[in-house]
């Protein structure tokens, strides 16, 4: 059975409509999120500071996230760089945002500022503990995209749900680039 094709002219009508509706929902509001997730391996910091601030490479460790690559080179210290990244879980669709690196402390934090499909700051932050190393990961970002904020009474439980299964598929990846476990902590928040 073919399917019927709808008209470009009834497409955009149906698109003004949904947005329309959209915009009397309140979706032009932002949904604010605040995650944290802390990790902790035998493995000494540096190595996991190479493994972490070579984001070039995380692609090939870290399942969902399709793609990290340099939009531009920031100073010597790595200030400035805005890295153009792609995630992506279970939902059918990539988050895509640029982090621009505002913070780095070599072997013990890397921040930045979020802009695109994520707003916001995203910041790790690591620590010599125990004989190993605990891996911090801060999130306080907004969505920004429209219909990333409809007023859907499941969405945020969907979202934290995706990020915990990015943050997994990388706990379990960091595992086999180090080659030591990486086990999940409770958060501090």
């Amino acid at each position: 059975m073919a399917r019927e094709r709808i008209p470009s002219k009834s497409k955009e009508k149906i698109m003004n409509k949904i947005i329309a509706q959209a915009a009397l929902s309140g979706a032009e509001k932002t949904a604010a999120y605040r995650f944290q997730t802390v990790w902790w391996t035998p493995a000494a910091v540096e190595r996991v500071w190479e493994t972490l601030a070579h984001y070039s490479a995380w692609t090939t460790w870290w399942r969902g996230i399709r793609k990290v690559e340099v939009v531009r080179q920031g100073d010597e210290s790595g200030i400035g760089t805005i890295l153009r990244q792609g995630w992506r879980s279970w939902i059918p669709y990539t988050l895509i945002f640029d982090l621009e690196m505002i913070r780095l402390e070599s072997k013990r934090l890397l921040e930045g500022r979020a802009s695109g499909d994520l707003e916001g700051i995203c910041k790790w932050t690591f620590t010599p503990v125990n004989g190993g190393t605990e891996i911090r990961f801060d999130v306080d970002v907004r969505t920004g995209r429209w219909w990333m904020n409809l007023p859907i009474p499941f969405a945020p439980r969907i979202v934290r749900a995706n990020f915990e299964t990015i943050m997994r598929w990388g706990r379990e990846g960091l595992e086999r680039k180090l080659g030591a476990p990486v086990k999940l902590r409770p958060p501090l928040l």
